[in-house]
């Protein structure tokens, strides 16, 4: 029996490695040096036409499935903010479908691997969150890289703007040849204007889609200089000051704080990996936890602990610069 189980967890286990590495390459795969490296092969003579891999194809089939039904895009529409602040370049769809595989087949892990109505229990509510957990964490990732590449980026846009350049023929040289978030969000505040409406608002809902105060005071300061005239140069430039004093101040924060964050990830992971090292050597021995009531009030009160201390300590450990 134990051999069946494993001939069916092994396969199950792999097909959901496998979408969570298509789930991490979306999110975490490309470099800053490897964007670099894909806008230089777009001007290289020659390339040769490279076929979609087979993960993205049943991506798509997937999301393609998931459109036939008016209620389940009418569920997947749900995540589309989420999914334009990642700027993952997964469709609505394509999330649902993703999101509800690695959701049965964590439930079949869990239900091999554990007693099949807690296994169930666990493996549906893991396998639920871990995405969601993920794309939060990407918008975060996006969202920090943003607040530090902007004071580089008005810094290009300076220099093209005391070139004799207009500001949009500045933002337009800056983000050319980049693929970073400013750039992405700047390159979409362009094409925005060029189908309707003024830059300063264009730039407005990238700092709402990002949450960039920083983006919020550059929109404010443009729209002062266009109501009041003088330099924009010189308002551009005080503007860049700010963010780079400001990011300084954030990374000197973060850096005090290390310690204190290193300290909360130890002892939250510390249960974790200490139950999964007693379940892999001496599973006999942890498993009453599963099996009897005593054991299931107990393995749910060092849960909900462990869940209060680790938003304790992120309270305590996270400082707003």
């Amino acid at each position: 029996m134990n051999i069946v189980r494993w001939i069916i967890a092994l396969p199950a286990a792999g097909a959901t490695f496998l979408l969570f590495a298509l789930i991490i390459e979306r999110f975490f795969g490309r470099t800053p040096m490897q964007r670099r490296l894909t806008t230089l092969k777009h001007y290289t003579r020659g390339e040769k036409q490279i076929r979609e891999p087979v993960l993205r194809r049943l991506q798509h089939m997937a999301g393609q499935f998931v459109e036939r039904s008016p209620a389940l895009v009418g569920l997947a529409a749900r995540a589309e903010p989420k999914l334009d602040a990642a700027a993952t370049g997964l469709l609505p769809s394509e999330w649902l479908a993703i999101r509800f595989l690695i959701c049965v087949l964590a439930a079949l892990v869990g239900m091999l691997l554990l007693p099949p109505i807690f296994g169930l229990l666990i493996g549906v509510v893991f396998g639920y969150l871990l995405p969601g957990m993920l794309l939060t964490a990407q918008i975060n990732r996006r969202r920090k890289t943003f607040a530090d590449e902007l004071p580089g980026m008005l810094q290009l846009i300076l220099s093209a703007l005391r070139s004799g350049f207009t500001l949009q023929q500045s933002v337009e040289a800056a983000v050319r040849d980049d693929e970073g978030p400013v750039a992405e969000e700047f390159s979409r505040a362009l094409s925005e204007t060029r189908i309707s409406g003024e830059f300063e608002d264009a730039l407005s809902r990238a700092g709402e889609r990002v949450q960039s105060p920083e983006l919020t005071w550059l929109v404010m300061a443009l729209r002062l200089q266009r109501e009041t005239g003088g330099s924009l140069a010189e308002v551009m430039q005080t503007t860049a000051d700010t963010m780079r004093e400001r990011a300084y101040l954030r990374r000197h924060v973060r850096s005090l704080s290390a310690e204190g964050r290193m300290s909360a990830y130890v002892l939250i992971c510390l249960p974790i990996f200490t139950s999964i090292m007693l379940f892999i050597v001496r599973k006999d021995y942890i498993m009453p936890l599963f099996q009897q009531f005593l054991g299931i009030v107990l393995l749910g009160v060092a849960v909900m602990m462990l869940i209060i201390g680790a938003v304790w300590l992120r309270a305590i450990t996270k400082i707003e610069v």
